[in-house]
């Protein structure tokens, strides 16, 4: 410890040692702000035991996990609650939310290290701890290459109003289509585009505001 004190002592000459560089711990991961900060929210029935996105069984109960649009799986990402300072790491293997402004939904457990069960939504920030493989289980390998992006424009419980919004955007994009997603209810999503590289993806987003839309680019592999 180092500290002022009285009196004069000898100087001893101390060898030069270099400083250690910090822990490289950030991972160059394509990410836009807007995917690192937002709401959080957290899933666990009636998905519990359901194959996630990456071919793994969802256990909400007991694995640090969680969902992220765009995040390679097998990324690891610290989540801070900004109402608390809480923090908890987690391990991607899914896909989703897909609600405007949300950006990660956690496993039951990871929410609970970060007291938002109650609220159930709450704002936090993401810091990339170490970049994912993408991998998938081997079951699932027949699906493993070069990701591809869509932008999600709209989600609805009646197909007839996805598919209006789908006929209306035709007239001027290519690759618009409906998803079904099929939980405790229907959703049906409209979705354009399959685009090979993230700024693609973003740029369709942006144009795509310009229909009074809500946009937000979605990793579809």
């Amino acid at each position: 410890m180092f500290g002022a004190c009285g009196g004069k002592k000898a100087q001893v000459a101390m060898p030069s040692i270099p400083p250690t560089p910090p822990p490289a711990v950030s991972a160059a991961v394509p990410a836009t702000d807007n995917e690192l900060q937002g709401l959080a929210s957290y899933y666990a029935e009636p998905y519990h035991g359901r194959r996630t996105a990456n071919g793994e069984v969802f256990d909400s109960y007991r694995e640090m996990t969680a969902a992220h649009r765009t995040l390679p799986f097998n990324t690891l990402v610290r989540v801070t609650n900004a109402n608390n300072g809480q923090s908890v790491d987690v391990r991607i293997n899914d896909r989703g939310p897909f609600v405007d402004g949300r950006v990660i939904d956690l496993s039951l457990i990871a929410a609970q290290r970060i007291d938002m069960v109650r609220a159930g939504v709450v704002p936090v920030k993401l810091q990339i701890l170490k970049a994912g493989d993408g991998a998938r289980l081997a079951a699932d390998s027949n699906r493993v290459g070069q990701p591809l992006y869509a932008v999600q424009v709209g989600a609805f419980e009646n197909l007839r109003n996805a598919e209006d919004l789908k006929r209306r955007l035709e007239r001027k994009y290519s690759g618009v289509s409906v998803q079904t997603f099929s939980g405790q209810t229907t959703i049906y999503r409209v979705r354009i585009g399959r685009e090979s590289d993230l700024s693609s993806a973003q740029k369709l987003a942006v144009e795509l505001q310009k229909e009074d839309l809500q946009p937000f680019v979605v990793r579809v592999n």
